[in-house]
């Protein structure tokens, strides 16, 4: 097993040729040599030898992410008043027209900060996307923790993001077909602007 997976050397989903062609960062496996994918969880590379649950919809899923963790599930009661964490990366449907993977601790969102599509509001010269309402939820994976009392749960993170249709069009039928049904602008509450991002 190596020591450090390649894939943390890069923001999660941007795979370069270290982590493609290189070892499984799980067992050393010569990726050259065996068929490996992204884990539908930590997209991770994860050779076919680590693959713990191959989905032909979502993909393969790596031994640790398909581990249960300490807990087998919600049924169990924690040691000693330690805590139940719920961690799950879901597949959801945004309102903004982007499909995407997050991580969470706890339960699904009712709404998600993606992009500025939406629009978003600008204070003080910061600016604040509007959250997509969320559509549609699928688990991609779920599994559980005890830890210690007073454990903070991880903040949620947004691992990937891909439109939610190959080719959007207009539906004859309203209110359908056509995402985002909306495009939002900026609206500064104080007059300030946010500073510009280089691209």
């Amino acid at each position: 097993m190596t020591s450090t997976h390649p894939c943390l050397a890069h923001r999660p989903g941007h795979h370069d040729d270290t982590c493609m062609q290189g070892p499984c960062g799980y067992c050393g496996t010569d990726l050259r040599t065996t068929a490996s994918g992204e884990c539908r969880s930590c997209l991770k590379i994860v050779c076919e030898q680590c693959d713990a649950g191959y989905d032909p919809d979502a993909g393969p899923i790596c031994a640790p992410c398909a581990q249960p963790g300490d807990g087998p599930g919600p049924a169990d009661s924690p040691p000693d008043g330690w805590q139940l964490h719920r961690l799950v990366v879901f597949l959801l449907s945004l309102s903004c027209g982007h499909q995407v993977s997050l991580f969470v601790n706890g339960w699904y969102p009712v709404a998600v900060a993606c992009c500025d599509r939406l629009g978003g509001t600008i204070q003080n010269g910061v600016y604040v996307a509007y959250a997509s309402d969320v559509h549609y939820v699928r688990v991609i994976s779920e599994r559980y923790e005890h830890r210690p009392p007073g454990t903070p749960p991880e903040p949620s993170e947004l691992r990937g993001r891909w439109p939610r249709t190959d080719d959007p069009y207009r539906s004859p039928h309203p209110g359908t077909g056509r995402y985002p049904a909306r495009v939002g602008a900026v609206w500064s509450f104080d007059g300030s602007i946010a500073p510009a991002t280089p691209s």
